[in-house]
This record gives C-alpha cells, structure tokens and sequence, in this order.
C-alpha cells in the first residue's frame, strides 16, 4: 500500500484511524467515528469520491456496509496477500 493517510487535528479529527492512499486510489481500513450517528462516514465517502478514482473497503462493519452499498458500492471477494493469504470481502467503487 502507498502513503498512510492518518485521522487526526488536521484531517477529520472525528475519527480514529487511517487511510491508505494507492494510485488513484484509497483504502478505508480500520477507523472509527469518534461521534456516531452523525452521518460523519457518508460525509468521508462523498469527499472520497469527489477525490479518488477508486475506494476499497476492506472487512467492513456492519454499519460501513450499510452506508457504502446506499451509495453504490458492491460487494467482492478479493484475495489478501501477506500476512494473511486469504480471499475475504471487500467492498468497492469505481468513478463511472
């Protein structure tokens, strides 16, 4: 993966955790939102999408799966190399 993109006082202080920016592309990988039900994970992805050609989410939460496929994410498998070297659940989007 390319640069680490970490939440914190200047990039979206309301949540914990980090991005990882690829190419064109960025994957949403384990964060939380420090203020929940306030629609802050919808507000990222639509700032996502005016950004990236493509977001991946990894293993997401109930919750972020919910949210992504309300705005035209799918669902894939994908294979994840080391450590892991398993196919698992990705969920993805791709500008038109």
């Amino acid at each position: 993966m390319g640069r680490i993109i970490k939440f914190g006082k200047d990039f979206h202080p309301e949540f914990d955790g980090w991005l990882g920016e690829e190419g064109e592309g960025v994957y949403i990988s384990y964060i939380s939102s420090k203020e929940k039900g306030q629609g802050n994970f919808s507000k990222l992805l639509d700032e996502l999408k005016g950004k990236y050609v493509w977001i991946k989410i990894p293993t997401p939460f109930a919750l972020m799966r919910s949210i992504a496929l309300e705005k035209g994410f799918v669902s894939k498998i994908e294979y994840f190399p080391e450590p892991f070297n398993e196919n698992g659940e990705i969920l993805f989007w791709k500008r038109g």
